[in-house]
């Protein structure tokens, strides 16, 4: 983004996906250097079919990946409701204004405990790296 040739008043990462990081930088160190730049990552976790290892992919979204003024999470549960949410994406980004449903001021009474932000990349350490040891980088 920094290399573009235009001005832009707003960036944004849309990050999908059915699964945690598993290859790269660690996800809040990724998340964290792309704030810090000014740029919104926004997030559209994919669940309509979850790993039973892994079915908390909303909240790891909300937890680990997405950040910045105005960032949303809009998980997909059914493939019937993906062109809603990318449409509903799409304007929230456009228009700037954040969701309406959303309530950044509170914190729930009855939270579930923090996700383990570094999941994928422990996981992928155990399953891929014996085979793929390229990805450890």
């Amino acid at each position: 983004m920094d290399g573009a040739a235009f001005d832009a008043t707003r960036s944004v990462i849309d990050i999908s996906g059915d699964g945690p990081n598993n290859i790269g930088m660690p996800v809040t160190a990724t998340r964290d250097a792309a704030i810090a730049k000014g740029i919104v990552i926004n997030g559209l976790p994919i669940l309509i079919s979850p790993s039973p290892s892994f079915s908390h992919l909303d909240q790891y979204y909300a937890e680990c990946v997405t950040g910045g003024p105005g960032s949303f999470v809009l998980p997909v549960y059914a493939a019937s409701e993906f062109v809603t949410a990318i449409r509903r994406k799409l304007v929230l980004e456009v228009s700037g204004v954040a969701d309406p449903n959303a309530d950044p001021g509170s914190v729930p009474v009855d939270a579930a405990a923090p996700v383990d932000c570094l999941q994928g990349e422990r996981g992928r350490r155990f399953f891929s790296d014996p085979y793929f040891p390229e990805l450890d980088r």
